[in-house]
This record gives structure tokens, sequence and C-alpha cells, in this order.
């Protein structure tokens, strides 16, 4: 179990143990495998940082709901599931750097001559009923043909048969779909739509160990095991805007 708020850099390094939040069921962030062993993108992190200190990770599943109240009670040392660092969330929580972003990107076949986004003009672009990409299309691109779908897979399947020229989806999202289409098809080499950034959670008054973690963040996120992650997990070299 963590200890309070102040001094958990001390503590982990003297105990040579470090419990960590994570997702059990939130690929490609954080699972538990059949071998009930957790993997993906955040859980890489972990790792690394444990190994940063010479600790003995111990993994505390988390959900959404319960990050913050796990940082709160000292339950965890630090939360690493995606936690988006919204600023009423920073209010209660210390958030460090960015260790990934997050936000929407565009997915077309490989032989498509759309190469950036205006080209998107014209084109019937799919995206799933009530999520951020349908409002982008409405908002930032009404020249485009928004083609709304029920389900991610919907959309998958309405590129695959030409139906759609596109589709908008979430980084994550768009990291499985490259995995399960290959070289069918290719994302756009252009920014991601509608930003945001992802950081760890400590609880607040601990700015030692906080100072530690960024310095760690910012190490880990310019090294080929990094790199490595970002691309296996997210499809992508980590960003520029997190380096």
């Amino acid at each position: 179990m963590a200890g309070g708020g102040a001094g958990v850099l001390n503590k982990v390094l003297q105990s040579k143990k470090i419990s960590i939040g994570v997702f059990a069921d939130a690929p490609p962030y954080g699972v538990m495998n059949s071998s009930g062993q957790y993997e993906g993108f955040d859980i890489d992190k972990a790792r690394a940082l444990a190994d940063s200190l010479g600790a003995e990770v111990e993994f505390v599943s988390t959900t959404n709901a319960s990050r913050i109240p796990m940082l709160e009670t000292g339950k965890v040392d630090v939360v690493i599931a995606a936690l988006t660092n919204l600023d009423e969330r920073a209010q209660v929580v210390a958030m460090t750097r960015p260790y990934a972003s997050e936000g929407q990107l565009v997915v077309v076949p490989a032989d498509s001559d759309i190469r950036v986004y205006d080209d998107l003009a014209g084109r019937n672009v799919a995206a799933t009923r009530g999520s951020v990409p349908a409002t982008i299309l409405q908002t930032q691109f009404p020249a485009a043909k928004a083609s709304l779908f029920d389900a991610v897979a919907d959309s998958i399947q309405a590129l695959r048969s030409g139906k759609v020229d596109a589709l908008m989806e979430s980084t994550a999202v768009v990291a499985d779909i490259r995995k399960s289409e290959g070289s069918a098809v290719r994302v756009l080499e252009a920014p991601a739509l509608a930003p945001s950034l992802v950081s760890f959670g400590v609880k607040m008054g601990d700015q030692i160990w906080l100072n530690y973690l960024n310095n760690f963040i910012m190490n880990y996120n310019i090294s080929k095991a990094g790199n490595d992650s970002y691309n296996r997990w997210l499809g992508m070299d980590v960003p520029e805007l997190i380096k």
C-alpha cells in the first residue's frame, strides 16, 4: 500500500516497491491477458518507471471512476491509466507532464488520393454517431459528406467495401484499425484533430515525487523503448508535441 502524499520517492527507493493504478480492461492502454498478466501502452510505462527506481511493481486495477479516489486515499503511489489532464482534474490531483496525446485521425485506403484534410471536401467520411469525430465533421469539415454509423466496425466495413472514402476515429481506435487492416489502409500524415493530453496522476502535495515522474517521462519519451511502445500500441512515433 502507498503511504501519504509526501515522501513517495524516498519510500519507493527504500522499500524497493511501487504500487501503480492501471486499467485491466481498456485496450490498448491496459488489459489483463489470458495468462493473468497486465499488458498495454500504460503497462509499458509502469514497468519502465519501476525499473528506473529499481523497484518491484504492484499493479492495482482501477477504473475511470476510481482513479482519483485511489490517489486521494493513498492506495497507490501513481496512476497510469489514460488520465486526460483536464483543468478540473488538476484541481484535485497533481498531473505530470504529458506522456501521450490523444486525438482524432483520418484513415483512408492505401491507394487513396486523399493526402491532407482539405482533400476530404466532397468525400464520404465515416464516423460513429454521437462521437467527437461526428462533431468535428459537422463543425470543421462541412464540405465533407458525413456518413454516420452506430459502431466502429460498421465504419471499417464501409471503408473496406468502398462505400466511404475515409473514416475518422480516435488515436486508440485507429491503432486497432491499423492492426486489423494492415497495409490496406494508411493514416493521413497530419496533426491529430481535437488533441488532448494524457498524464500520470499523483496525490497533491509531493513536489519531489512529481519532479521525478516528470523527469522520467521526459527521458522515456525520447528513448527507443518509448518510441517502440508508442508504435506497438498506437501505431505511430512519439508525437513531437510531448517530447
